[in-house]
């Protein structure tokens, strides 16, 4: 058997290919096998640990006077996120890109992750996100551990990310403190851990064509190709940016992609797209589906489902939509004593500890089905009504995933 494609998968497809003209973002997080991830809730409210500065991973930058509130899926360890969305139904996910320029002789600075987070706290459309992504990179470039030292993976990287709300989407490709930008207008897209921005973007970075000639990577005589000029020795091939995009392409023929579909892509193992390679200590440790509505609804026009938990084709896809009192709820959070051992959470410790030779997957798989029809159906309507149930949608069920999953402890 051919060995799966190492990488991992951002996707968008937009109308008119989508079930009610939605927007469908996924992504799926392949990391460290045994690095945790954490859902949680940022603020918008400013303390006085962050009002003035925000530490991010390894750096700190100024804050600026206003911020957003964000459901992120990140690692434990680090500040940054590897996707998530903001209250103004922002969506962004990164992938890791492996350019020319060495990573690790740089200094430290803002990793693809923090830049994630930044700009979701930040923006309140794709459009000035993409901006945002830009002026970070090329004020405070990329550098510093993209990993915590016990995953025993020494390399960094430079970043990609795929930036959607409920209007424009883009993808944008980044090296060290240059970037392009292309809109995605129609259509379908993917990236992977590839550069796949050639010469057709629309915004870019002023010192682009100064730094790829100073590092004598471009002769000037014809546009800058992006991904011919950067693309360096990689760990990665473009087999799995080949094998996503096949799968939309099939998935659209209808006409009716929906978030289900979406949801099959990220579990779909044989296209290697949901990863649990034991041998390369890799796996996917999260997913994440967001749709937005193109219309405006009167309480909601978002739904982000995320799981929190390692393969997602035994984690369910729970739903969060941005009410004024949206809660998460402590399930998906690593207390900060956590973090310095195993970093878990009690939904991932539900996880560990389940026999799953003998849970009831489809049980758990008829639960998540009929919570996200109860929210697409709501999404559809252009009369729903304030419901104090949503509140606590993400929290519900989560514990429901606990329980469900502790019926049947493992005897190890």
């Amino acid at each position: 058997m051919a060995s799966r494609p190492y990488s991992c998968d951002t996707f968008v497809v937009l109308p008119p290919l989508t079930d009610s003209n939605f927007r469908i973002f996924g992504k799926n997080s392949d990391r460290p096998a045994n690095e945790v991830q954490e859902v949680i809730l940022v603020s918008n409210e400013h303390t006085s640990e962050n009002k003035d500065f925000v530490q991010c991973t390894h750096i700190s930058i100024p804050q600026v006077s206003t911020t957003y509130r964000c459901i992120l899926s990140k690692p434990a360890w680090c500040w940054g996120a590897e996707m998530g969305a903001n209250e103004h139904g922002v969506c962004i996910g990164n992938e890791a890109v492996f350019s020319k320029i060495p990573y690790e002789s740089r200094e430290n600075a803002l990793t693809g992750l923090d830049i994630v987070r930044l700009s979701l706290e930040r923006c309140k459309t794709a459009k000035s996100a993409v901006a945002c992504i830009g002026e970070l990179v090329e004020k405070y470039g990329q550098g510093g551990a993209c990993f915590h030292a016990s995953a025993n993976f020494s390399y960094g990287y430079d970043n990609s990310f795929l930036v959607v709300d409920n209007e424009e989407a883009w993808s944008v490709e980044t090296c060290n403190r240059v970037w392009a930008a292309k809109q995605i207008k129609e259509g379908y897209y993917s990236m992977s851990n590839v550069y796949s921005i050639e010469d057709d973007y629309t915004l870019q970075s002023d010192n682009l064509e100064k730094f790829a000639q100073d590092n004598q990577l471009w002769n000037s005589k014809e546009k800058l190709n992006f991904a011919e000029t950067f693309q360096g020795p990689s760990p990665c091939t473009d087999a799995r940016l080949k094998a996503g995009r096949k799968l939309l392409e099939t998935l659209t023929q209808n006409g009716n992609f929906s978030v289900f579909d979406m949801i099959s892509i990220l579990r779909d193992d044989q296209a290697g797209i949901c990863v649990d390679d034991r041998t390369r200590g890799v796996r996917t440790t999260s997913s994440q589906v967001s749709v937005l509505t193109t219309t405006k609804n009167s309480l909601f026009n978002a739904c982000h489902l995320l799981t929190g938990t390692p393969n997602p084709k035994q984690s369910l896809f729970k739903p969060f939509i941005f009410l004024e009192n949206a809660n998460l709820g402590p399930l998906t959070v690593s207390t900060p004593e956590e973090i310095t051992s195993q970093c878990i959470h009690p939904l991932y410790s539900a996880h560990q500890k389940a026999n799953w030779k003998t849970v009831n997957r489809q049980r758990l798989q008829n639960f998540e089905h009929e919570e996200i029809m109860e929210i697409i159906n709501k999404l559809k309507s252009s009369n729903t009504k304030d419901d104090a149930r949503l509140e606590t949608l993400f929290h519900n069920s989560v514990e429901t995933e606990i329980e469900l999953l502790r019926e049947h402890p493992s005897t190890v």
